[in-house]
C-alpha cells in the first residue's frame, strides 16, 4: 500500500468520518477527533493491499472505546462483532445485497447509496442495542 493508494478515494476516508457523526449526541464535540480517526481507518481497511480489519474492529474499537471513557458501561463493547464484522452484507458491488438493490432499482449510483443507508442503519442499531443494556 502506498500513499497515492491511500489517496486515490478520498470520499471513503469522509464516509468513515462522517458515519461516526451520531457519536456527538453522546460524547460532543469529542467526536471531531473520532471522526477524523475512524476516516483514516476506514481507508486503510480500503485500501488495497490494506487490512479490512481496520474498517471491521478499528473503526468499531474506537468508537465504543469513545463511548465507555463518556458513560462508564462495559456493556458497550459487546458492540464490536456486530457493527461492521457481523454486517449482513459486505461493501460493495460483488454484494448480494448490492446486486439485489440495484435488480430492483436498475441504477448503479442509486443502489449504492441505498446499501450505504441500509448499513448505516445496521451499524447505529447494533451500536444502539448494546447501548441500551
Amino acid at each position: 500500500m502506498t500513499l497515492k493508494d491511500f489517496l486515490d478515494n478520498p470520499e471513503e476516508i469522509f464516509i468513515g468520518a462522517a458515519l461516526q457523526f451520531p457519536l456527538y449526541f453522546i460524547v460532543g464535540w469529542w467526536v471531531a477527533p473520532v471522526m477524523l480517526l475512524c476516516g483514516v481507518l476506514w481507508r486503510l481497511g480500503g485500501t488495497a493491499g490494506g487490512s479490512k480489519l481496520f474498517r471491521r474492529i478499528g473503526v468499531p474499537l474506537v468508537v465504543c472505546s469513545m463511548t465507555f471513557f463518556s458513560l462508564h458501561d462495559w456493556q458497550i463493547f459487546l458492540a464490536i462483532p456486530f457493527m461492521v464484522w457481523l454486517c449482513p452484507a459486505a461493501y460493495g458491488k460483488d454484494s448480494w445485497l448490492y446486486k439485489w438493490i440495484l435488480g430492483i432499482v436498475k441504477n448503479e449510483k442509486k443502489a449504492d447509496l441505498i446499501v450505504r443507508g441500509i448499513l448505516f442503519v445496521w451499524y447505529w442499531s447494533a451500536f444502539g442495542i448494546a447501548l441500551m443494556f
